[in-house]
């Protein structure tokens, strides 16, 4: 009787070539890559090896969503699909946010299987020897890597705008009209803190035709991957020439952020808004309404100009013809040292105005601001 076969001998025997799969043909390949590109990596430089077997040397930026910031010498800075990554070493220590985690540092090598690395941490001085032991990890469960202050859930990273703008005319007619407006976002990992007014005052041979001002302020706590959140919004406003003594909103509901980077910001978000109306020579209101909030800026054609579009509404749940919109659109330019200057056209409709007022409201302005 033959003796069976030998396990050792029996793996090493040679593949129906017509029977072989190349998709494991394929991740040999590529975890033999990762072998050589672990063994042969470049002193001082950061290699990333893409899953197609693309490897590439430089320096690791950052990493946001599916994003990849890679930075080389011979072709500027890359922008990498994260999910295409196989795998990524660097040769010095990174700061990485690995799922709802605190923000550690340590250096990243390189493993055989795709789509994973071996972290080996920096910690603090007097850290455990467990605490400081390499460990496996999936590339992706990594949500930042080298996060910004707002990323890394150790503070709020602010930005906003702020203009003016105003004209004077004296001698046959004497007028004058000023507008000043403010916006301020404060962004943590997951939170987001907003808050804004404007004001309008205008004369006529020393008349007032224009006074009314605006204020809102919001909430926004974040889930799944930074794009759903909840909110909690207020706003009041105040308009003398439509009998508007105070209207008042607050409310909550539910909002999904499309685009969140410098060159292109998109959310969108819903839910219900408790009103009081307080007039003058009027009878109040008070009613619950359906409430929206576009949020739209982008600079176009990459250039540092802004164009932007907001609004917000409410419509009345017990009287659907009670409408009220404000909407602001325009082209910020910036000048230099956080100048800008802003062109901007503002439609007011409310469809039950006071007696003797017009629904709609339209203003064309110009302003000049200040960026950060």
């Amino acid at each position: 009787m033959d003796a069976p076969p030998d396990p050792m001998f029996e793996a090493t025997r040679q593949e129906n070539p017509a029977r072989r799969s190349p998709q494991p043909l394929f991740n040999r390949k590529l975890a033999l890559l990762l072998l050589c590109a672990a063994i042969h990596a470049p002193a001082n430089a950061d290699v990333v090896v893409m899953r197609n077997g693309d490897r590439l040397t430089g320096k690791v930026v950052h990493k946001k969503a599916d994003e990849l910031l890679f930075a080389t010498s011979y072709a500027g800075t890359l922008k990498l699909k994260w999910s295409d990554v196989a795998s990524v070493a660097t040769d010095k220590p990174v700061a990485l946010v690995i799922g709802d985690a605190h923000m550690v540092s340590g250096t990243l090598a390189g493993r055989f299987i795709p789509g994973s690395a071996e972290f080996a941490p920096t910690g603090p001085r007097g850290a455990s020897a467990q605490y400081l032991a390499p460990r496996d990890i999936a590339l992706a469960s990594v949500r930042y890597v080298n996060p910004t202050v707002d990323e890394s859930g150790q503070g709020i990273a602010w930005s906003g705008h702020v203009n003016a703008g105003g004209a004077t005319t004296s001698g046959n007619s004497i007028n004058g009209s000023v507008h000043g407006d403010i916006d301020a976002i404060g962004r943590a990992r997951d939170y987001r803190v907003l808050g804004g007014g404007e004001l309008n005052h205008a004369t006529d041979h020393h008349m007032e035709t224009v006074f009314n001002w605006r204020a809102h302020g919001e909430f926004d706590r974040f889930y799944e991957q930074q794009t759903f959140f909840s909110y909690t919004r207020a706003t009041v406003e105040h308009d003398k020439f439509k009998a508007l003594d105070l209207r008042s909103t607050l409310g909550g509901g539910a909002g999904y952020q499309f685009f969140e980077s410098a060159p292109l910001n998109l959310s969108l978000q819903g839910g219900l808004d408790y009103v009081v109306v307080n007039n003058i020579n009027v009878p109040d209101d008070q009613y619950t309404a359906a409430a929206w909030v576009l949020r739209y800026d982008q600079k176009p054609w990459k250039l540092d100009m802004q164009f932007f579009h907001q609004e917000d509404g409410t419509v009345s749940l017990e009287s659907p013809s009670n409408v009220v919109l404000h909407t602001q659109t325009g082209l910020r330019a910036p000048l230099r040292g956080g100048i800008n200057a802003t062109v901007q056209y503002n439609f007011d409709w409310n469809n039950r105005p006071a007696a003797g007022s017009d629904s709609a409201d339209r203003t064309l302005l110009f302003t000049l601001g200040y960026a950060w």
